[in-house]
């Protein structure tokens, strides 16, 4: 999986040792990735914990809990599965919970298309299977510091993978460990708290501005629908209505949409 640095890249960049066939300028992409999701790892942890617990208290077996994981990927819908298991549903009435859930992914799959434009195959398939909903959002605000689409793939690997590694972890250890989160920590609003913590900064311009109000809008009125139909309508209708709304750069935002005045890492112009 090593990669050949491109001219561009900073001088002296090609010395050093490899580690695991891995270059020493891939190792610090990697690193400036796992860098910049680490705020939201504590809240995977705690999430893991209780979904791992979850499948303790339900009496599956514990081996589950980081095959599914490893498998899903996605919190909320594997504790949608598990409560649906509990209470007697079919499993074919879980799965179609979980691929409801989940059908957010299709949106993220349209925003993070052309930022994998340029990956190989492989590496398509490898970070698609590790996104998530925060790995998604970091990725897609922090590509523009990233133009080298070699040196991009290796960040966003060090975004998804360790967050992935954490969560899959937390898991194992909440079904080893049991019911350690008390009930009072209303640990189902962490991943929504995090994925906010996120976009937050990435709203610049009047349509983003305007999905992101209307979204939350719709998300609190549809708040007593089921299996989290409210936040894939919400977001369904913010971009809806969003994409009429003129794109003119919001206050506080860039004044040339798609630029930023930041430079990218290691002295490069993004």
């Amino acid at each position: 999986m090593t990669e050949s640095p491109t001219p561009s890249h900073v001088p002296g960049e090609h010395s050093g040792r490899t580690v695991l066939r891995i270059g020493p300028q891939q190792w610090r992409d990697l690193w400036h990735g796992t860098r910049a999701i680490a705020p939201l790892m504590p809240g995977a942890v705690v999430f893991g914990l209780a979904f791992g617990a979850l499948i303790s208290e339900v009496g599956l077996p514990l081996w589950l809990a980081p095959y599914a994981s490893s498998t899903v990927t996605a919190g909320a819908s594997q504790i949608a599965i598990v409560e649906a298991l509990r209470q007697g549903a079919p499993a074919l009435i879980a799965i179609a919970t979980a691929l409801v859930i989940n059908a957010r992914l299709a949106l993220y799959s349209a925003a993070m298309a052309p930022i994998f434009a340029a990956f190989p195959r492989r590496w398509k398939a490898v970070l698609a299977y590790l996104m998530t909903d925060q790995s998604a959002a970091v990725s897609a605000f922090e590509a523009h510091r990233w133009p080298d689409p070699v040196r991009r793939r290796w960040f966003i690997l060090g975004v998804s993978g360790p967050f992935v590694a954490i969560w899959i972890a937390g898991t194992a250890a909440g079904a080893i460990l049991g019911p350690v989160i008390p009930d009072a920590w209303q640990i189902g609003f962490i991943v929504p708290l995090m994925f906010i913590a996120v976009m937050v900064p990435a709203i610049r311009s009047w349509p983003a501005v305007a999905a992101a109000g209307i979204a939350a809008t719709v998300v609190l009125i549809l708040k007593d629908l089921p299996y989290g139909l409210n936040v894939l309508i919400g977001a369904l209708v913010g971009i809806a209505i969003a994409s009429f709304v003129p794109d003119r750069a919001a206050p506080g935002g860039s004044a040339e949409p798609g630029r930023s005045p930041e430079p990218g890492p290691e002295g490069g112009q993004s």
